[in-house]
């Protein structure tokens, strides 16, 4: 009998055998930059000359199509120029047959929906200061870096379209990177280019290894390792100017001082109406970053959160202090093995998205050579707790610039007046050998304190993996000791051991971009050796030529196994909760749960303008029998709105006795792109139910504008939140005053 996901295959029509993968671009294949003999002008019809100088050659290939792994389709021409100043970039994008696709006319908003070219750049060498620069053809604006999620610099950029072709030239000022200085220097080099209309990215620089993103999260920096050489720059590593962000903030309404918290919930809160963000560069990759009373309003993040778009955010650390080189602090993660099962999120020391408001914190970080490194401290109150708090975090990574060899260490120094004190270290390395595909890593962990109810606990993995452009196999076990849970940290589940393996399978065939088939097993046990975790996986994603997709049909089967726990010493007393943390050292009332989900996820014009998606999933998980629900679908209406629709559903009966709960959610989402530094977003959900869900029901209301000026100032209108279940009656007027260099530089 074929497995599923072959006879779903076989029903549409699609053969197995995959294509072959075409030749990648060497790592280190180089070309020498360009020096623009004047400056050159913002002028998209790439009259000037001196253009020609500039053009970057294919290396060991035509540009190649990282969603259908073959050659790309329309052909694109670029160039690199630089002077004392500036970066200058060009592209020549042919597109006959498939239409131009510029919905979007406000800069930031909308990443991925339209069509765009980029350059991505790498400064260091060794994938630890990287950028991304893109455009459209209207010339709407994006930019990333990997070490700071706010990277807003002034640049600019022009488009214009030309019957099926389009052409755009952007001026980057080098002020904008971080730039360690010399002669004869060479940059990680990478050239991009997204086609909406088939919802299709391309790459200059092609590894068969590259994986594929949904709009608007490619493309992505774990990549830059493959990335080409641009060599001979000569670029003077001045350092660059400091920065000052002074913040004053007012709320009214009957909720003004309802804030959200660490954990979701909304709570009162003193408002706090004034704070400062510096950060003073020590030297041209290294800074001092500092804050005093930094705002805990969220508003940024409810710009982010509420504007219609296709693809589903992960929420990440944007508050300024803990955003700038956060990959530095962070030093286990980023792009390689991440500690953990395969079935959970990694495991991370540091994880400041937990940490509450805080009252002021001081950090430096930066890079030197092939060093990343990153130390910070901060203190703080929770006035909702009366807990004080003083913790310190540190990172330090050594890498090679070709990505065959990382190390790193680590790690948190906690001191909470009411939790208690609590110290972990962390050192790992991972090697990558591209001969044979072989992946090595190691990470270790030890955590103390009076945090930790038995004083010490560990944790430990090592890992295999062979990666190849079609598949991938990863072996792992790790040992995690019970309670292991640094406190500034995330732990998924502590007090099990085991192993772990995945098998991925990638390739394209007749009428499929690509597919993707994904098969992961685990098996954990913990110190009574009873089966804490186990998980079987299996999962298929696959996007047709028709438009439409399978964005991980399958299923998972797991069993949890929960424990409870007594109110008295000694294991003593009767059973106040249960836990699925661990039970040590009682393990009293063991009991295993199912957590089982069967899905059946379809898409259709995933990654361009107008995207359907639905799933619905199944099964026993916990105590109930669920089942879910969900369509959404965005789509432009004009230039300036866009509009987002979405309806949710959760359908449940306990397994125990066959309560049903249930909870319904609709909502409505306009965004209005006011200019092309200003937004404005309307969103309304209802949310009904009944059972134990019945306490979440309500209409929220929420509507944010935000303005960029020309100065770099920032005016923030928020009235509600889109966190929460029910409408928030309060209004939050943000204006941030700034000087210096530009935000996240």
């Amino acid at each position: 009998m074929k497995p599923a996901g072959l006879a779903l295959l076989t029903l549409l029509g699609v053969g197995f055998s995959a294509t072959p993968l075409y030749a990648a671009v060497p790592a280190k294949f180089s070309f020498p930059v360009a020096r623009a003999p004047h400056p050159l002008p913002l002028d998209p019809s790439l009259a000037d000359p001196a253009w020609a100088t500039g053009a970057i050659p294919n290396g060991a290939g035509p540009w190649q199509d990282v969603t259908t792994r073959g050659p790309a389709e329309h052909g694109t021409t670029a160039y690199l120029l630089y002077d004392d100043r500036n970066l200058y970039v060009a592209f020549k994008a042919e597109q006959g047959g498939t239409p131009i696709t510029a919905t979007q006319s406000t800069n930031d908003t909308g990443f991925g929906i339209d069509d765009f070219v980029g350059i991505g750049i790498d400064t260091s060498g060794s994938g630890s200061q990287a950028y991304y620069f893109e455009t459209t053809p209207r010339g709407v604006r994006y930019q990333q870096a990997n070490e700071n999620v706010r990277y807003r610099p002034r640049w600019t950029a022009a488009a214009k379209a030309d019957g099926t072709d389009w052409t755009a030239v952007m001026i980057v000022p080098l002020s904008a990177l971080k730039i360690g200085g010399g002669s004869g220097q060479t940059w990680g080099i990478e050239l991009v280019r997204g086609v909406a209309a088939r919802g299709e990215h391309y790459a200059w620089a092609f590894n068969g290894i590259m994986t594929d993103a949904p709009s608007g999260t490619w493309p992505t920096f774990q990549d830059s390792r493959w990335w080409g050489r641009g060599t001979g720059l000569n670029v003077a590593g001045t350092r660059p100017h400091g920065r000052a962000d002074v913040y004053g903030l007012a709320s009214a309404g009957v909720d003004r001082e309802l804030f959200q918290q660490a954990n979701g919930t909304f709570l009162p809160m003193q408002v706090r109406n004034y704070g400062v963000d510096v950060s003073l560069p020590l030297t041209s990759t290294v800074s001092f970053v500092g804050t005093a009373n930094p705002d805990f309003s969220n508003v940024e993040i409810d710009q982010q959160t509420i504007a219609p778009q296709e693809f589903q955010r992960q929420l990440v650390e944007y508050r300024p202090f803990f955003a700038q080189g956060a990959n530095f602090i962070n030093a286990s993660s980023g792009s390689r093995t991440p500690a953990g099962a395969v079935t959970t999120a990694p495991n991370l020391v540091f994880y400041s998205p937990d940490i509450g408001p805080f009252d002021w914190g001081t950090k430096v970080e930066g890079t030197l050579g092939k060093q990343s490194f990153g130390a910070l401290a901060f203190r703080g109150f929770d006035q909702t707790t009366g807990n004080t708090f003083a913790d310190e975090a540190y990172g330090y990574e050594h890498a090679l610039p070709d990505g065959t060899f990382y190390y790193w260490s680590d790690g948190v120094l906690a001191h909470h007046s009411i939790a208690g004190d609590d110290s972990t270290i962390e050192v790992g390395a991972q090697g990558r050998n591209y001969h044979n595909g072989l992946v090595w890593f190691f990470d270790h962990s030890f955590e103390n304190g009076s945090w930790v109810p038995q004083g010490h606990a560990d944790f430990t993995q090592v890992s295999a993996d062979i990666h190849k452009p079609n598949f991938e196999i990863y072996t792992s076990y790790i040992d995690t000791a019970p309670n292991y849970n640094p406190i500034d940290g995330y732990t998924a589940i502590s007090d099990v051991r085991g192993p772990s393996i995945f098998v991925n399978f990638a390739g394209s065939t007749p009428g499929v971009k690509n597919w993707t088939w994904f098969t992961a097993l685990d098996r954990f046990v913990d110190q009574t050796g009873a089966v804490h975790q186990a998980d079987t996986q299996t999962f298929l994603n696959a996007v047709f030529k028709n438009n439409f997709s399978i964005d991980g049909a399958g299923v998972a089967v797991g069993q949890l196994r929960q424990y409870g726990i007594p109110a008295g010493p000694g294991c003593s007393g009767t059973i106040v909760t249960t836990s699925t943390f661990t039970g040590y050292p009682c393990y009293r009332d063991g009991e295993t749960l199912p957590y089982n989900q069967y899905s059946i996820p379809i898409g259709y014009g995933d990654g361009t303008p107008e995207p359907i998606d639905g799933n619905y999933a199944w099964g026993p998980f916990g105590s109930n029998y669920v089942h879910l629900f969900t369509l959404t679908t965005t789509r432009p209406i004009t230039h300036t709105l866009t509009l987002g629709l979405a309806y949710d559903g959760t359908y449940q009966r306990a397994l125990s006795n066959g309560v049903l709960d249930s909870q319904w959610l609709r909502s409505v989402t306009v965004g209005m792109n006011l200019s092309t530094e200003s937004t404005l977003t309307v969103a309304l959900r209802d949310i009904n139910g009944y059972g134990g869900f019945a306490t979440q029901i309500g209409n929220n209301l929420a509507v944010a504008f935000h303005e960029r000026f020309r100065t770099g100032n920032e005016l923030y209108l928020n009235y509600g939140s889109p966190a929460a279940g029910a409408t928030i009656d309060r209004l939050i007027v943000k204006y941030v005053f700034h000087a210096g260099a530009d935000a996240g530089t």
